[in-house]
């Protein structure tokens, strides 16, 4: 039977895996209302992102299904520094 459904598991890494390879170059504009918008690839952020997670499961131990939260507005911090 033919569907729209789709064939593989939907998971965050294949969302920006996706964003990365298809959506690279497009740039994601962030403005807090004071002086110029950060502006970050998905290029960029596919990276930054996979670094994150590799801290996470190299330097902090996060294993297989371990849930990780955080609660943040939702822009870029200034504190970020990269």
């Amino acid at each position: 039977m033919l569907s729209t459904m789709q064939d593989v598991p939907l998971l965050i890494s294949r969302i920006l895996t996706h964003g990365q390879v298809i959506h690279g170059t497009s740039q994601v504009i962030t403005w807090t209302g004071e002086g110029e918008p950060d502006r970050r690839s998905y290029a960029e952020i596919g990276a930054r992102t996979a670094q994150l997670a590799h801290a996470l499961r190299e330097d902090l131990g996060v294993e297989g299904d371990e849930r990780v939260a955080t609660l943040m507005w939702n822009s870029v911090p200034k504190t970020c520094g990269a």
